[in-house]
């Protein structure tokens, strides 16, 4: 799960009189869970921890197995966290119900599941569920895996029938949508949050906007994963397709999820050579179709798809903009931030002319 940012807990020195490490309270609240569907003693300890902005999680390891397993993912969401380009988490309580509702959902559907739910443990506002071994589409978007792309496209094409399976848990009425509206919503993101960093559209991609006809598109209405990205599929290593981390908090149109999905992919830094290597884009093309294609069970997606693209990819990149600030050393910041708005006009053009053909013009 997410290994690239797990470590080690830190041993604890010590702690203030009368106030426990919170490795005390995870392992304390997960072994009373456990100890209830238990006729011995359990004795827990903490292996990995992943400490971030949207989450803590610890994977709790037993000496002996507990209902079929001896490793346990304890989440505890942080509802205040906020991020432009995604939903805000869940309460723990209503993720541990979702997770409950899609391990019900995906019975019989094999290889699809989701991890086992254990426990809702509300003296830490966290919940436990199955540990699963594997890797998730994000371990494998490197140079290697888009050089010998295989399991890669293999994951990409199970990650687009989870999502499509994922979306048939609710039977909700279709819905007329308002393209010419959606396509202004896409200027209004771009003067929103591109025009006070001193970005701007592409001009061909703005004067379509600015021109989109008015038109109505019928679309399928379904329940959202919420935060559907190449991190929250995992390729077990059992062979099944886990979906990790879905919220079915929101109802909208299936894009909505799809194109978090692309854009993550796509606009990767690590794909950012194709701005000087073209066989990198073909690459890439390859890795976003596979999806599509197997969402869509089509050789095209809607038009819909690319005017949400465009919002989503807007906000990606003021999401990388954010990263790159944070993480990057100031010498090298200019070159990265060049990097990453060449390679989101790149992106934002190629969606632009897909729009156009599929619209006939």
């Amino acid at each position: 799960m997410k290994r690239a940012q797990w470590h080690a807990p830190n041993p604890v020195v010590g702690s203030e009189e009368g106030a426990a490490p919170e490795s005390d309270l995870v392992l304390g609240a997960l072994s009373r869970a456990l100890d209830a569907s238990s006729d011995h003693d359990v004795h827990l300890s903490i292996e990995q921890q992943r400490l971030a902005g949207r989450s803590n999680m610890y994977v709790v390891g037993s000496d002996t197995p507990v209902g079929g397993h001896s490793q346990w993912v304890v989440k505890q969401p942080h509802v205040g966290w906020s991020q432009d380009d995604v939903d805000n988490p869940l309460t723990a309580h209503g993720e541990f119900l979702a997770l409950q509702r899609l391990q019900t959902h995906f019975e019989g559907m094999d290889p699809f599941r989701v991890p086992t739910p254990v426990a809702y443990l509300p003296e830490l506002d966290a919940f436990a569920m199955e540990y699963v071994a594997g890797v998730t589409i994000k371990d494998l978007l490197s140079y290697r895996s888009t050089l010998q792309p295989a399991t890669l496209l293999d994951g990409l094409t199970a990650a687009g029938a989870f999502l499509r399976h994922l979306h048939a848990i609710d039977e909700l009425p279709a819905v007329e949508i308002d393209m010419q509206d959606e396509a202004r919503q896409v200027l209004a993101v771009a003067e929103e949050k591109l025009h006070p960093l001193g970005l701007s559209l592409p001009d061909r991609v703005r004067r379509t906007m600015v021109e989109f006809p008015a038109m109505t598109a019928t679309s399928p209405q379904v329940r959202l994963h919420g935060d559907f990205g190449p991190a929250n599929i995992l390729l077990a290593e059992d062979g099944s397709t886990v979906g990790l981390d879905a919220a079915l908090s929101a109802v909208g149109t299936p894009e909505d999820d799809l194109v978090r999905f692309v854009a993550l992919v796509s606009g990767a830094i690590r794909f950012a050579p194709e701005i000087v290597a073209p066989p990198f884009a073909g690459i890439r093309r390859r890795l976003e179709d596979r999806l599509l294609h197997s969402y869509y069970q089509a050789p095209t997606c809607p038009p819909l798809f690319e005017i949400k693209y465009l919002h989503q990819l807007a906000r990606r990149w003021c999401r990388l903009r954010e990263l790159a600030q944070q993480h990057g050393q100031n010498a090298l910041l200019p070159t990265r931030l060049q990097v990453i708005g060449a390679q989101m006009r790149r992106l934002m053009s190629e969606s632009e002319r897909r729009l156009t053909e599929r619209l006939g013009g």
